[in-house]
């Protein structure tokens, strides 16, 4: 088996990473996994999947990472450089040439950039790796032999709408929350136009709010403070700047009224769940295009926050149901950042 994968680095990315590598464990000799991603200027897209795999991914999988299946692991997964905000990828002609030279089974793309800030330079950097990103893997797939497609969008892409969301709802000139969501709407629909030309067989997956792990180990596994980790993030450097260092454990006060609704939360999906459903309806073939990776609950404001902020041990945080008018210094650095995004 053939498989392409782009945004292993990121969080659900690598959890689909270390999902095809499980699935696979007992017939590495047969997989061939490439992995597309960017080099950095410290290391190699090679290196950084070394790390991640000796971080948490063996764990993930069930190994010793020195064991034999490890290296048999390492020899499953070849690594090519690539850029998203380049013409072809500015990838390396012996690369693509291994990648032209026989079937593709299937064709992950997950790589995006997740920004929710209407910045111009975060516009920009939406458009470029989201938008323009996902027309130059288009432009790479039509020169290989794919016979698969699985797209990761996002279920914001229907925007500010309200009601029953069907699978197929798409409408570009509705109102969006920020232009992330926009983006990725854009995006889809350059792969489903392509779809429709040439008759590549896609999927659509469109996740809600990606969290760390809940069934494999270890469990809340994240890379990085992300999308409403950032939010938990924000209070945690305030709490470095009073204590001059970083210190998960010593509780302090930190006075600052937020804003959020008594009556709403967010749809929370865990990484690893997403991931193997994303691999599983690749296996099964079944024949529905679009596929919402979402909760059947949402998770409410109320009780993920002060779960948040114990974890960071941060008190003194107040819940309001208005934005407040006379706001002290920290509240108008929060509204002005996290809140502006987060409220």
């Amino acid at each position: 088996m053939r498989i392409v994968l782009t945004g292993a680095t990121g969080l659900l990315g690598r959890n689909l990473l270390f999902e095809i590598l499980k699935r696979n464990l007992n017939h590495l000799d047969s997989l061939e996994l490439f992995v597309l991603g960017r080099n950095n200027k410290e290391v190699t897209i090679s290196q950084r999947i070394q790390r991640i795999l000796s971080g948490d991914g063996y764990l993930y999988i069930g190994i010793d990472p020195e064991s034999q299946k490890a290296k048999e692991i390492n020899s499953s997964i070849k690594c090519i450089s690539m850029n998203l905000d380049h013409h072809k990828l500015n990838m390396d002609p012996q690369d693509y040439e291994i990648l032209k030279s026989k079937p593709i089974d299937v064709f992950f793309h997950v790589a995006a950039c997740t920004d929710f800030r209407d910045t111009p330079n975060v516009v920009e950097m939406l458009k470029v790796i989201n938008v323009e990103g996902t027309r130059h893997i288009l432009e790479l797939i039509d020169t290989l032999d794919v016979k698969e497609l699985c797209f990761t969008g996002t279920a914001y892409s229907c925007g500010k709408t309200y009601g029953k969301i069907r699978t197929d709802y798409i409408n570009l000139a509705q109102e969006f929350r920020n232009p992330y969501e926009r983006s990725k709407l854009e995006a889809e629909l350059l792969v489903r136009e392509y779809s429709k030309k040439s008759g590549l067989k896609c999927k659509y997956f469109r996740p809600s709010t990606i969290a760390g792990r809940l069934m494999e180990k270890p469990h809340g596994a994240v890379n990085k403070f992300d999308v409403f980790y950032s939010w938990a993030a924000f209070f945690l450097y305030l709490k470095t700047k009073q204590l001059n260092k970083i210190d998960y454990e010593t509780p302090t006060k930190i006075d600052l009224r937020i804003c959020y609704s008594m009556n709403s939360g967010l749809n929370i999906v865990p990484s690893d769940y997403a991931a193997k459903i994303m691999y599983e309806v690749h296996l099964n073939g079944t024949p529905e295009e679009t596929y919402y990776l979402v909760n059947e609950k949402e998770t409410p404001h109320h009780m993920y926050i002060p779960v948040m902020l114990n974890t960071i041990k941060v008190t003194g945080v107040d819940r309001v149901a208005e934005i407040p008018k006379d706001m002290n210094h920290l509240e108008k650095i929060y509204y002005k950042t996290v809140g502006k995004i987060f409220t």
